[in-house]
């Protein structure tokens, strides 16, 4: 707060707003993500291959992305090199305002094959729904995958075949907490009894 004077003693007073965050040298990582993911719910499966995040948006609309605990997000993963799209996939996207016409995918459907420095991934579906979408920017910046998978490094948006099909499949998710005390105690029978 400061005190500027003016003539004819008139004064202005200047505040000056400072987010409380600019003080450090990092941004918290709840500040920017709040924002974005604004509505969404946020489910989970796992599978040897490695967890996966269903995000779950008002309009029905299911934006699949790695979860926290993916191998590919571990402090020490190898760096990501490549990102291809099964060309089957690719060539049934849905258009058109109602989303017509995308393929239908399920649990073994392979969504896209991950390269790194180290090993191949096959990066499979976590759900049965139809393909909406892939990702192009991860056949451009295949790192995005790594940098920002719950936002621009999302791998596909998916839709229920059916409106009513939308309950069925997230009653076969672990919903935040459930997969939080998951992560933490790594017993799934006590989390799911309580």
């Amino acid at each position: 707060k400061s005190r500027n004077h003016l003539p004819g003693g008139w004064h202005q007073t200047v505040l000056v707003l400072q987010p409380h965050f600019m003080d450090d040298e990092t941004i918290p990582s709840n500040s920017l993500g709040s924002v974005l993911n604004k509505g969404y719910e946020r489910f989970y499966t796992q599978s040897d291959g490695g967890d996966m995040c269903v995000r779950r948006h008002p309009n029905g609309l299911f934006v699949i992305s790695l979860a926290p605990s993916h191998p590919l997000l571990a402090p020490a993963a190898p760096k990501v090199t490549q990102v291809t799209f099964g060309a089957d996939l690719a060539e049934n996207e849905a258009y058109g305002k109602r989303c017509r016409g995308g393929a239908n995918v399920g649990l073994r459907t392979v969504l896209a094959e991950v390269s790194s420095e180290a090993e191949n991934y096959n990066i499979c579906c976590p759900i049965e729904a139809r393909l909406v979408e892939l990702n192009a920017l991860l056949q451009e910046d295949p790192q995005l995958l790594q940098r920002a998978p719950e936002d621009e490094g999302f791998l596909a948006i998916l839709q229920a075949r059916r409106p009513q099909d939308t309950q069925r499949i997230l009653q076969k998710l672990l919903d935040e907490s459930s997969y939080s005390c998951l992560q933490s105690s790594g017993t799934a029978s006590i989390c799911r009894s309580a």
